[in-house]
């Protein structure tokens, strides 16, 4: 097995990955950058997604943003 350490310096820090290869893998420089590339791609657009919103649990309910307690 190879394996190629890699990383990026970003706006949002430094990415570390590592890709583990067999021996006899037939890919280009090209296609082993673009992996790298892909990684830290991925890696952006995961830290900079907004924020997704949690459903309000079950024993609440939201009426033009007022969160109030359901009574049964």
């Amino acid at each position: 097995m190879t394996k190629i350490d890699f990383e990026f310096e970003t706006e949002y820090g430094v990415f570390r990955d590592a890709i583990t290869l067999p021996d006899n893998h037939t890919l280009t420089d090209a296609e082993i950058q673009a992996i790298k590339d892909q990684r830290v791609d991925n890696w952006i657009a995961t830290i900079t997604a907004p924020p997704v919103e949690a459903p309000a649990p079950a024993d609440t309910i939201e009426v033009d943003g007022v969160t109030y307690a359901r009574v049964v």
